[in-house]
């Protein structure tokens, strides 16, 4: 299949001047060797003849031996007295024994510490009746049916 095509436009535009402007004919720039070309190797060995830095060799950083073994005996000293802190305040902080009048009550099947506490008549919170009943009996589990307990009155 062949198809026709005109040799000449069909549509004609007038010509525009060309805001480009002749340039003479000089060289645009000067083309050297490529031995004369900048390298690295040279441009390294001009800048240690220039600059004295260059010329010193770097020093090593030094090893901190002593404050790192400083560190381990200031950390192990401070966790000690913060260990030992800590301990104290808990005894500090620790309720006093209970030192009012007291019953004493035989578990049935199905009391328990909380559920005897909970019989007490106070305004004190649960929790530390409930405290209060472990420390007087030793208690450090489950009741057993038939066992005495101590049971604060208020």
């Amino acid at each position: 299949m062949s198809v026709p095509f005109a040799s000449k436009h069909a549509v004609s535009f007038p010509a525009r001047r060309s805001p480009l402007r002749a340039v003479e004919d000089s060289p645009l720039a000067t083309v050297r060797d490529i031995s004369s070309a900048p390298s690295a190797r040279r441009r390294l060995s001009a800048q240690r003849g220039d600059d004295p830095s260059f010329l010193r060799v770097p020093v090593a950083p030094r090893r901190r031996e002593r404050s790192s073994r400083r560190g381990l005996v200031m950390g192990a000293i401070t966790t000690l007295a913060l260990t030992v802190g800590a301990g104290a305040l808990g005894v500090a902080l620790q309720p006093s024994a209970y030192d009012g009048p007291t019953v004493t009550k035989s578990v049935v099947s199905g009391d328990s510490v909380w559920s005897l506490a909970q019989g007490v008549n106070t305004e004190r919170p649960l929790e530390e009746v409930v405290a209060d009943i472990e420390r007087l009996n030793d208690v450090r589990g489950a009741l057993q049916p038939g066992q005495r307990v101590v049971v604060p009155i208020r």
